[in-house]
């Protein structure tokens, strides 16, 4: 009896959390009643999972502030989602159907994937290519094209969508560029990139996606030289080397996009969203670039020098069809 007042204690304060959290008791059993082992149940939009054990029973305390809704997946079935009612009595009984494959469908075969979901995704991109224009110094003068050099890491958006596993997407993106004053003059170096982007997902799980990708990219470079005095002798304006260049570069790239997908924190909207990294090899289309000024297309012979290798990270935001 000694004990009896600590007891009471202990208890009354253990109320209220106990009461802030449900836990689910249940048994997966497949169309026989058989009890499946380990098939996975997961909480809605949570990494909240546990796995059933050898009789198929599994015990999960729900998140507050969360969906009270269950996914549960096992190879072979199909996945089923349970809403959790207040009311609810426990344990629950899930059943899960087993997959069936037709007689006429081979193992294996991309083409029988039935998979139509239609996906949209938005990203944000920050991308690092090493450019240099090391054989127009002479021509430029070498700090006009060390400023071209440095405007190799690109910041942009893509948009694009993926259906039955094919992904395309259109990207644009811009440098950090340069602003600056040389030899009395206004030195404006920017580059823009865009590109059409093609993918296949070969790995698709609820954590990660594995993609092949395959884009053709163009790149402008600009370089502007101007006296950006608001009057000027025509004299000095003729002797001045004001420059306005645009260069284009055409590249075609392959490579591998691994994105891990995020179901908690999403603010911005969508259904997930995900964190990934990608690179991959890149060459030229056209060994000499295409060089215009205002009302000229301008020919040379030099070459911009374009690594081959090329790298970027993403944030990427996605949207399910239901």
């Amino acid at each position: 009896m000694r004990y009896f007042p600590l007891f009471v204690i202990l208890t009354v304060f253990a109320l209220p959390v106990a009461g802030q959290n449900q836990i689910v008791t249940g048994q997966i059993t497949d169309d026989r009643n058989v009890p499946i082992v380990g098939p996975t149940v997961c909480q809605i939009n949570t990494t909240n999972c546990e796995r059933a054990d050898m009789n198929g029973i599994f015990h999960l305390m729900l998140l507050p502030g969360k969906e009270k809704r269950l996914q549960v997946e096992c190879l072979g079935f199909n996945p089923v989602e349970i809403i959790i009612a207040d009311t609810v009595t426990h344990p629950i009984t899930i059943t899960l159907d087993p997959m069936y494959i037709p007689d006429d469908v081979i193992l294996g075969d991309p083409a029988n994937k039935s998979s139509s979901q239609f996906v949209m995704r938005s990203a944000i991109q920050l991308e690092g290519i090493s450019v240099g224009f090391d054989e127009f110094a002479t021509l430029l003068g070498s700090y006009n094209t060390d400023k071209l050099d440095d405007s190799g890491i690109t910041k942009g958006i893509e948009l694009g969508a993926a259906f039955s596993g094919f992904y395309t997407g259109f990207g644009f993106g811009m440098s950090f560029g340069y602003d600056g004053y040389h030899d009395s003059l206004k030195i404006d170096v920017s580059h823009t990139t865009f590109g059409l982007n093609l993918g296949y997902n070969i790995v698709n799980t609820r954590r990660i996606r594995l993609t092949p990708v395959a884009s053709l990219r163009w790149f402008r470079f600009r370089l502007l030289n101007y006296n950006d005095h608001r009057k000027i002798p025509l004299t000095g304006y003729l002797d001045e080397r004001d420059l306005d260049l645009r260069f284009n570069q055409t590249a075609a790239f392959a490579g591998l996009n691994i994105d891990y997908k995020i179901y908690d924190y999403n603010y911005i909207g969508g259904d997930y969203w995900s964190v990934g990294l990608y690179g991959g090899y890149m060459f030229r289309l056209n060994k000499i670039p295409w060089i215009y000024s205002e009302g000229n297309r301008l020919t040379t012979d030099r070459q911009i020098d374009l690594e081959n290798f090329i790298f970027g990270i993403s944030v990427s935001f996605f949207t399910e069809s239901r």
